[in-house]
Parts: C-alpha cells; sequence; structure tokens
C-alpha cells in the first residue's frame, strides 16, 4: 500500500500537525512496502560496494544514498554523483568541493571513496557532541577514568548498566573490529562492537606502534639529542626509537646500545658493523652519534647536518595527511627517500620497485615475501607502516548503514509531504538544511551563497524575505547584499548562524509559512507587505 502523509490544515497549524505526528507517520511510511524493500536491500547490498562506480550502477541503492541527502532528483546523472563520490574532501579544488550545493559534500565526505576511510555520518544532539569532544581519547584507558564521559558514551550506546565493570569495557574498547574473531566482534549485543568502532582505539594502537608514533614521541625534542647518553637517559624516546627497529628485548643492555649508538659506520670493523644483523646499524647510522667529526682547513667543525632520523621526523610531522596505502607512500618523494635512508635500505635502480613489492606482501602468508627476505631491515620497514587496513575490504558499520536508512526515511517523509504541500516540506526541513549550511565552517558570506545553491532554502529565504521570483535573476553579488540587508531588517540579524537557535530557527518559519500563505492566496504585493508588518 502506498503511504500518503495525512495533513490538517496549511500554514502554521498545517505545520504543528504535522511535526506533532510525524514520528508515527513516519513509522508507517517505514513499513510500507516499497520503502521497507528499498531500506532493507539497502542493509544488506551496501556491504558488497568498493568503489563508486558500483555505487552509481545500482540504481536502488543510488537511490536510497541519494535520497538521505536530499539529492533524488540527481538519480539519472550517474557521470556527475560519480565525480562527486570520487572527490577528495581534503582538496578544496576537488569536484565536489566547488559544488555550492553542501549536500554534495556531505554526501562526498559520507562515503569517502577518495580517501578510502571508514564511511561515517556528521552526528549531531547534546550527547554527540559529547561523542565528538572523545574523539581526541588515544586509549581505553583515557576514557575509562572519566567516569562522566564514560557515562555518557554508555548511554549513547544503551550500555549504561556495563558502567562499572571496566575489565569487560577495556577488552571491548581494545577490540579490533576488523577481526570477526576479536572480543566485541564475538558479544551477541552488536552494540558493543559499535561502541569499539565508534573510538577505534585498536587502529590508534596500531599508529601509536607506526612511525606516526615514533615521530609524534620525538616531535622537536629529537633536534636536541647530541649523544648517546641523550638518548639512553630518555626512556620514552629510547622506547619508541627500539620499537621501529623492533629491538626492544635490548632496552635494558646500556652498555650494548652505547656501543651501538657510538659505532663509526664508517669504519668495517667497528662494533655495530661486527654484528649479524644489520638492523643495529640502521638504528646507530639514524641518529649518527658515531660519526667522526669533520674539520675545514681552518680547523672549525663541519656541519653535517640533521640526522636521518630528524629528517625522517620532520617530514612525517609535516605531513597534513595519513599515509594510507603504499601508493601514498610513493607519491611522497622526499618522505620516501628520507624513510629508505632512516632503516638503511640498500638503494639502486630497483630500490622502489622492490619496497614496493615488500609494502604489498602479505604479512599472514608465510612465504610471502616480507616474510622469507633474509634482510630484517624490510621487515621492520614493513612493520613500521599500517596498511593492513587500506588493503582489506571497504566495510560499512551498522551505525553508519542505520544513519543513511534514517535520513533517508526523513527525507522521503519531506517528499511525500511535498507532494501535496510544498511549502510543509520546506518548512519540515528548514532546521537540518540551515544547520548544514552553517556548520560547514565557511565564512557568513559563503553561508549565504551556499543558501542560493540550494533550491530549498532560497525559496525559504526568498519568500520569507518578501523578494519576486525574477530576484534570482539579478547579478550574484547584488543578490548577497540585498539579502542581507533584507535579512537585517526583517530578522534582526544578517548572520546566518544566529538564525540556526531554536527559538530563531521557529520564528523563521512561521515567517515563511505566513509569507507562503499570503502568496499562495493571492494576495497582491502592497497587502502582502502590510499583512507580514502586522504579523512580527
Amino acid at each position: 500500500m502506498t503511504f500518503s502523509p495525512i495533513f490538517s490544515g496549511t500554514g502554521v497549524a498545517g505545520y504543528d500537525f504535522l511535526a506533532r505526528t510525524r514520528v508515527t507517520q513516519q513509522a508507517l511510511l517505514a513499513q510500507s512496502a516499497e520503502v521497507l524493500r528499498e531500506t532493507e536491500g539497502f542493509a544488506e547490498d551496501i556491504k558488497n560496494v568498493q568503489s563508486a562506480e558500483q555505487l552509481v550502477e545500482d540504481r536502488q541503492l543510488l537511490k536510497v544514498a541519494l535520497g538521505a541527502f536530499g539529492l533524488l532528483d540527481d538519480l539519472e546523472n550517474k557521470a556527475f554523483i560519480q565525480k562527486v563520490l570520487e572527490s577528495d574532501m581534503s582538496d578544496s579544488d576537488s569536484f565536489a568541493n566547488r559544488l555550492t550545493d553542501t549536500r554534495y559534500q556531505a554526501l562526498a565526505q559520507a562515503f569517502d571513496f577518495a580517501g578510502q576511510g571508514t564511511p561515517t555520518l556528521s552526528q549531531s544532539g547534546d550527547v554527540d557532541e559529547v561523542l565528538a569532544q572523545l574523539g581526541a581519547l588515544e586509549t581505553p584507558d583515557e576514557l575509562l577514568a572519566n567516569s562522566r564521559l564514560l557515562r555518557a558514551t554508555l548511554q549513547r550506546f544503551g550500555l549504561e548498566d556495563d558502567a562499572s565493570n571496566t575489565f569487560f569495557l577495556q577488552k571491548v574498547l581494545e577490540s579490533d573490529v576488523t577481526d570477526p574473531n576479536s572480543f566485541a566482534s564475538r558479544l551477541s549485543n552488536p552494540a558493543y562492537a559499535e561502541l569499539a568502532e565508534t573510538f577505534d582505539f585498536a587502529e590508534k594502537s596500531k599508529l601509536q606502534d607506526s612511525f606516526y608514533g615514533f615521530a609524534a614521541e620525538f616531535g622537536e625534542a629529537i633536534g636536541a639529542l647530541e649523544t648517546a647518553e641523550d638518548l639512553l637517559a630518555n626512556e620514552d624516546l629510547l622506547t619508541a626509537s627500539l620499537k621501529m627497529f623492533e629491538l626492544e628485548r635490548d632496552a635494558d643492555r646500556t652498555g650494548f646500545l652505547t656501543s651501538i649508538l657510538n659505532s663509526d659506520l664508517s669504519d668495517p670493523a667497528s662494533y655495530a658493523n661486527q654484528l649479524d644483523d644489520p638492523r643495529y646499524a640502521a638504528f646507530s647510522e639514524a641518529f649518527g652519534f658515531g660519526e667522526p667529526v669533520l674539520l675545514d682547513d681552518e680547523g672549525v667543525e663541519i656541519d653535517q647536518g640533521p640526522s636521518k632520523a630528524q629528517e625522517f621526523v620532520d617530514l612525517i610531522n609535516e605531513r597534513d595527511t595519513v599515509i594510507k596505502t603504499p601508493t601514498d607512500f610513493f607519491n611522497d618523494p622526499a618522505l620516501m627517500l628520507a624513510t629508505f635512508n632512516f632503516f638503511d635500505l640498500p638503494q639502486g635502480s630497483d630500490a622502489v620497485p622492490f619496497a614496493g613489492r615488500i609494502l604489498e606482501s602479505d604479512p599472514d602468508s608465510p612465504t610471502s615475501l616480507v616474510n622469507v627476505f633474509p634482510d630484517t631491515r624490510y621487515k621492520v620497514f614493513f612493520n613500521a607502516f599500517d596498511f593492513e587496513t587500506a588493503q582489506s575490504e571497504r566495510s560499512y558499520s551498522a551505525e553508519f548503514i542505520n544513519g543513511v536508512v534514517d535520513n533517508y526515511l526523513d527525507n522521503q517523509f519531506e517528499v511525500r509531504v511535498g507532494e501535496g504541500d510544498t511549502s510543509m516540506r520546506l518548512a519540515l526541513s528548514l532546521d537540518r538544511d540551515l544547520n548544514d549550511v552553517v556548520s560547514n565552517g565557511l565564512s557568513n558570506d559563503s553561508r549565504w551563497f551556499a543558501v542560493m545553491g540550494s533550491s530549498t532554502l532560497r525559496e525559504v529565504f526568498q519568500t520569507t524575505l518578501n523578494f519576486p521570483s525574477s530576484f534570482a535573476t539579478l547579478d550574484i553579488d547584488q543578490q548577497l547584499r540585498d539579502f542581507k540587508e533584507r535579512s537585517e531588517s526583517v530578522l534582526g540579524t544578517s548572520d546566518l548562524s544566529d538564525l540556526t537557535t531554536p527559538d530563531a530557527i521557529d520564528d523563521l518559519r512561521q515567517r515563511y509559512l505566513l509569507q507562503s500563505s499570503l502568496v499562495n492566496s493571492g494576495v497582491s504585493s502592497s497587502q502582502n507587505i502590510v499583512l507580514s508588518l502586522i504579523s512580527r
């Protein structure tokens, strides 16, 4: 049976009825045969989508995906949508970022095909804002130590009863949910896996053990290390250094490490060069404490520049984005060369292709190149990265899938309402659409341009501020000035962020519904102005 929304009047009274009954009516929509088939199909089939091309080629999946962002009008425009979905949102010049309609950016950001990250919907609401703040936490211990934040978090997932079971929660939060055998993945309640996935402490732990953790640990401190004794005296830095070369077992062998770090590697007979494991020489050369002092003709010491370790750390910390794939690594020649130098990898004409073969090896296969090649430096080079996630299949969390479905239902309800009363549809979506524009972090003028680029918001503001339909044909900069001036006069502010408070949204919505009713009733322009002034 086809769902049709129930109306009770028009204007403000009609909107109030729809707002009160929306939950009930939308639940009926969700259970209608057509919509139920679409949402259940999306929840099942999206799990197999690995690329933007696959998504746009599946009409039913694309319908739900676009519908969730209010973009159903683009359902037939597959080439355009594929370009949107493949946009790199970290690049301000990417296709989606050049579009004025922020819904396209939200779509590309959510699926993140370009970045190949985990598909994620932006969150809102009081509890979700708390969770966003928790994103800065690095370990489960930091969360478990803060009872207030822990309670807010558990409430979000309906797990309040576990607040005192810290040992259990520790195991949940440490779980890698990409592994079906991890602790949280094996629990019957999927909320535990969703909790672990939200914070992704397992992935953060991997990054901490990778060269990112090494670079973060050293930071600017690496420039102050002048002798082997300086490094050995700092337990944290020493531990991070030994981890990079997988030599942690030697942490307590101070004399041994001193001899290695002070080795002159230009001398084949030096201590580090006499050891069978080439990682020790690489460890020594990374810091260069044993390099002989060179003097110029006047007996002044020659500055030999930063150590290999410092060049390595500086280049990592200068990067704006995380290296997720071997291609990312090889596309940064400076970092690639510094990494080769840091691990003292043999260099030559085949150095890059061989390193590529190493990085593409399967660490779980005992016969893969990284596991059988005898030079141990390549194994630590491989382990310094974290490409396992990037190589694995794209995954969609239950939270993401449910969020898309919920958004689709929201938009579908508004579409059905709009079939009976367009002004009601725009009134229902106003809060969400305006907040989406204001939350994009742009300047106020840029937000106004986004309003002008949005068919729904333009209609609301153009009607509310009593501009004629021909207004859209004016020069865009003139429109901006007129919108801001009329908004200041009618709404009391031209700053769009001021209009997102609950009271301001309600006022804007009521003004729009009144003006829309006046226009639809055929009231003359002069009467329209008088009535709008009386209503203020």
